[in-house]
């Protein structure tokens, strides 16, 4: 079976900044043919973009991980352009306060609009459903802030909440608990 998996960090293979490390990506790809095009911290569209890439008649399967509404697009991140995992990411707020990108939280906090974020995130994942109408696909999320809801979504915010960890943002338990979700719907 042909699997593409696209999304962002709880998608991604952390095993190209962490070697060793076992996401449920990479338990999955022990069992089947694999391609994951996941990347840490990447919005919405990059996740559409991610779908374009790729001939998607040659996949079974496709997974999304879907992502936060609350990312700002940016080609090129300021900080992260250089790190394997996180060389795609998007701006969220956490990272700019961590950074200290004064610009973009002042952005965040002054100008920012979330039901204008809502929207825009809800017209690409419409995208993303018309894109894949005849595709087998399991989508997820993970922190439950998107307003946009697909059709038969594994929601893991329970298990986030209860199992936060270093890979894939989770701990052992809930990446194995993730990959046996996915397995039970392939």
């Amino acid at each position: 079976m042909q699997i593409l998996i696209c999304g962002d960090s709880f998608a991604a293979d952390w095993q190209v900044k962490y070697p060793g490390s076992q996401g449920w990506p990479n338990m999955l790809a022990k069992d089947y043919a694999v391609t994951n095009l996941a990347q840490a911290g990447c919005g919405e569209y990059k996740i559409y973009q991610q779908l374009l890439s790729v001939n998607l008649k040659k996949f079974d399967v496709v997974i999304i991980s879907h992502t936060s509404p609350y990312r700002l697009y940016v080609k090129q991140h300021p900080i992260h352009h250089n790190d394997p995992l996180h060389a795609n990411s998007d701006l969220i707020y956490s990272d700019a306060v961590e950074h200290g990108l004064n610009s973009v939280v002042e952005y965040f906090e002054k100008y920012f609009d979330l039901e204008y974020a809502d929207f825009i995130h809800g017209l690409i994942c419409k995208k993303i459903d018309h894109l894949l109408i005849n595709k087998s696909v399991i989508h997820m999320e993970h922190t439950g802030e998107s307003k946009y809801k697909f059709k038969d979504i594994l929601n893991f915010e329970q298990l986030f909440k209860q199992h936060r960890g270093t890979i894939n943002h989770y701990d052992e338990k809930g990446n194995i608990e993730i990959y046996n979700s996915i397995k039970s719907k392939l």
